[in-house]
C-alpha cells in the first residue's frame, strides 16, 4: 500500500514546481522593453560600423584608421545635415516674407553655397585621406557601402516593423479571446 502513494508523492513537488514556475516562464517570454532613441541610434551605429568592417574587409593595420577616418565623415555628415537645414529654414524665412531685402537674401544664398561648398571640399579631403591606406578593391567597396547602406537599413527596419506589428496583432487577438 505505501508503494502506491510513492509515485503520487514524486509528483506532486513537481506539479507544484511547474504551478510556481509558469508565471515566471511566462514572463521572461514577454516581448523585450521599448528601446529608447538614443539606445537605437546607439544599435544603429553598431551594425553600420560592423556591416562597414564585414563590407571593406581591412587588415588588422587598416582597421583603426578606417574607423578614425569614418567617424569623421559620420560626425561631417550630421553637422552638414544641422547646417544645411538650418540654411534652407533661413532661406524659407526670407521667401516668406513679402518683399525680402536683396542684400539679406544675397547673404543667405552664399552662406546656404558656402555650407554646400565646405561639406564637399571636407568630405573629399576625408576620402582621400582613406584612399591612402585602402586599396583600389577595398575603396570601390566603402563607396558602394556608403551608397547601399542607408537603403538597406530602411528595408531591415520595415521588416522589423512588421514583423512587430504581427506580434502585437497575434498578442490582441490572444487577448480577445480570453476575454471571451
Amino acid at each position: 500500500m505505501k508503494r502506491r502513494y510513492l509515485p503520487l508523492l514524486a509528483v506532486i513537488p513537481v506539479g507544484l514546481a511547474l504551478v510556481f514556475l509558469i508565471p515566471f516562464i511566462k514572463k521572461a517570454d514577454t516581448s523585450p522593453r521599448p528601446t529608447t532613441p538614443s539606445e537605437m541610434a546607439e544599435l544603429v551605429e553598431t551594425i553600420k560600423i560592423w556591416k562597414l568592417v564585414d563590407a571593406v574587409s581591412p587588415t588588422s593595420e587598416q582597421k583603426l584608421p578606417l574607423l578614425s577616418q569614418f567617424n569623421k565623415l559620420e560626425k561631417l555628415k550630421a553637422q552638414y545635415r544641422l547646417e544645411h537645414r538650418q540654411s534652407m529654414n533661413r532661406l524659407k524665412q526670407l521667401q516668406a516674407t513679402p518683399a525680402p531685402e536683396l542684400a539679406e537674401l544675397q547673404a543667405a544664398l552664399a552662406h546656404h553655397h558656402e555650407v554646400e561648398n565646405g561639406f564637399i571640399a571636407d568630405r573629399q579631403q576625408i576620402m582621400d585621406e582613406l584612399n591612402q591606406f585602402l586599396t583600389v578593391e577595398q575603396q570601390a567597396q566603402f563607396v558602394l557601402f556608403n551608397y547601399s547602406y542607408r537603403q538597406e537599413l530602411k528595408q531591415a527596419l520595415q521588416t522589423l516593423i512588421a514583423l512587430q506589428e504581427q506580434g502585437r496583432g497575434k498578442d490582441i487577438l490572444a487577448a480577445k479571446s480570453a476575454i471571451k
